[in-house]
C-alpha cells in the first residue's frame, strides 16, 4: 500500500508542478499585456513543490505529519507564485494588501488541496491520515508569511524587478 501511495503522490505532485509551470504564464499573458518575465522564479517554485514531498517532517502529538511538505511545498512555494503573479501583472500593493493576497492565495490553495485529500479518500484510491488538517494549513500559512517577511525584508536587495 506504501508503494502505491508513494507512487501516487509523486504523480501527483509532479503533475501540479508541470501544470504550474506551463499553464499560469499562458494565463498571466491574459491579463497582461507584458511580456512574462521571470520564469525562473516559477521554475523554482515548481522544482521546491515537487522536492518537498521527499523532506522530513516532525512529529505532532506522537504521529507522523507533512509540515515541512506543507510548509515549503505549500507556503512558500505559494509564496513564491505569488510573487510571480503580482511581478508580472506589475501590480504595486501597500504591504498590507500584499499580505492580505497572500494569504488569500495560500489559504485557497491549501483548502483545496485538503479537499483533494479528501476526495482520493473517499473514493479509497489512498490512504491520508486527517489528523493533520489543521496542522497542514497552519503551516501553509506559516510558510507564506516566513516567505513574505524575508522577501520585504530583502526587497531592497532585488531591485523593482523582483
Amino acid at each position: 500500500m506504501f508503494q502505491k501511495a508513494a507512487i501516487t503522490a509523486y504523480f501527483v505532485y509532479g503533475l501540479v508542478a508541470i501544470t504550474v509551470y506551463v499553464f499560469l504564464p499562458r494565463y498571466i499573458k491574459k491579463f497582461s499585456r507584458h511580456f512574462v518575465q521571470l520564469r525562473g522564479l516559477l521554475l523554482a517554485a515548481c522544482l521546491l513543490f515537487f522536492l518537498s514531498l521527499f523532506l522530513p517532517s516532525p512529529l505532532i502529538h506522537g504521529r507522523n505529519t507533512q509540515f515541512c511538505t506543507h510548509f515549503f511545498g505549500g507556503g512558500v512555494f505559494t509564496g513564491l507564485v505569488w510573487l510571480f503573479i503580482i511581478k508580472n501583472l506589475k501590480w504595486k500593493l501597500s504591504s498590507f494588501l500584499e499580505l492580505l493576497s497572500l494569504y488569500f492565495l495560500v489559504s485557497a490553495l491549501g483548502v483545496a488541496n485538503e479537499l483533494f485529500e479528501f476526495a482520493v479518500n473517499g473514493a479509497d484510491l489512498i490512504k491520508i491520515p486527517s489528523f493533520d488538517t489543521w496542522w497542514d494549513l497552519f503551516a501553509n500559512t506559516l510558510g507564506a508569511l516566513t516567505f513574505w517577511v524575508i522577501y520585504r525584508l530583502t526587497q531592497d536587495k532585488w531591485g523593482p524587478d523582483l
